[in-house]
């Protein structure tokens, strides 16, 4: 399965994987979803929120393969969404959607959120425009 991350103002806490299984942590609460029965020619029409927080936004077959875009909070600036990765290299505690730094002046400390809570991006995760 191969997953991407959106940037947006909610997200579960972190993700687990298990075959075609997505699990989303929040709070201490988890939702799982199962994908297997997701065929290539489903459409995604939703997935129901863990507390009210959206954890998946996209379900899609591609050459062959599960496609899943997932959700990532993030803080104010300018971010974008990641490239697409295996679910098998997923890092809880990493932060995969990308903090453009602009010359906006924007002067805040960006932040997104991990199973860790709020973490700066890693310099690989901010691009220099």
């Amino acid at each position: 399965m191969k997953i991407k991350f959106l940037a947006t103002g909610q997200s579960p806490d972190y993700y687990s994987f298990s075959g075609n299984t997505i699990t989303a942590h929040l709070g201490g609460q988890t939702e799982s979803y199962d994908l297997s029965d997701f065929g290539p020619d489903a459409v995604f029409q939703g997935a129901d929120p863990i507390e009210g927080v959206p954890a998946i936004r996209g379900v899609e077959h591609k050459d062959g393969e599960l496609h899943v875009t997932l959700c990532q909070q993030v803080g104010p600036g300018h971010w974008s969404e990641s490239g697409w990765m295996d679910s098998g290299a997923y890092d809880p505690d990493a932060v995969y959607a990308a903090f453009a730094a602009t010359a906006k002046g924007w002067t805040g400390i960006p932040w997104a959120k991990t199973r860790q809570g709020r973490v700066e991006p890693r310099s690989g995760a901010i691009l220099e425009v």
